[in-house]
């Protein structure tokens, strides 16, 4: 037999707990948040003897009332929806199932995948997840570089762009890797001062980084 949690959280502006109370079933499980915050709400079950799992489902009455970043409650929803518990939301009408169909379902984990790459939070498989910080320009592409920089008419500015590295990235990889080229070089480095400061000539075409 499945079970039905009634999360209630009553915030500034939100329907009050008896008017959401209203709108629950006889047989739902009714917590009253209090300071607990949504996130919580397993470990609050738990202690209760309450561990839900596939087909059981949580009641929110409206999303207003949950006072949880929106970021954070996407990724406690997704949680929840892929251990196979699914969600209400009362006053939208809205339901959402742990069917891998389910659209709404699709799109939560969408966000949360999406938040989490941007963030560089590692996700499954495993082996796609980040291994450090990868350096820009490698000391192997060094000769590549030095060609497009000595071709006629090759600014900084164009080779940098055609890297996809800012200018500045590709005048600190040259001052570190390629100081042997001396004054002929095609492409002049940063002159650097003691005090760290350091001055690029513009580039003949007039662009600027």
């Amino acid at each position: 037999m499945s079970t039905t949690v009634a999360f209630l959280a009553e915030c500034q502006g939100s329907a009050t707990i008896d008017d959401q109370k209203a709108c629950l079933e006889a047989d739902d499980y009714v917590v009253v948040a209090g300071r607990q915050s949504f996130n919580k709400l397993g470990d609050l079950l738990a202690r209760h003897g309450i561990r839900l799992g596939p087909g059981d489902r949580i009641k929110l009455y409206d999303l207003s009332c949950i006072t949880l970043s929106t970021t954070t409650l996407v990724s406690v929803m997704s949680k929840f929806l892929r251990s196979g518990v699914g969600f209400e939301i009362i006053s939208a009408g809205i339901v959402i199932e742990p069917r891998a169909d389910d659209k709404l379902h699709a799109l939560l984990e969408a966000l949360d995948n999406h938040y989490r790459y941007l963030h560089g939070i590692k996700t499954h498989p495993v082996d796609t997840a980040s291994r450090g910080r990868r350096r820009l320009l490698d000391p192997s592409q060094l000769p590549e570089i030095r060609a497009k920089l000595d071709k006629p008419g090759a600014t900084a500015t164009d080779v940098a762009q055609e890297l996809g590295v800012a200018r500045s990235t590709l005048f600190n990889f040259l001052e570190r890797f390629d100081r042997g080229q001396g004054k002929d070089a095609a492409e002049p480095h940063p002159k650097s001062s003691r005090d760290g400061s350091h001055v690029a000539r513009p580039d003949t075409d007039g662009t600027s980084a």
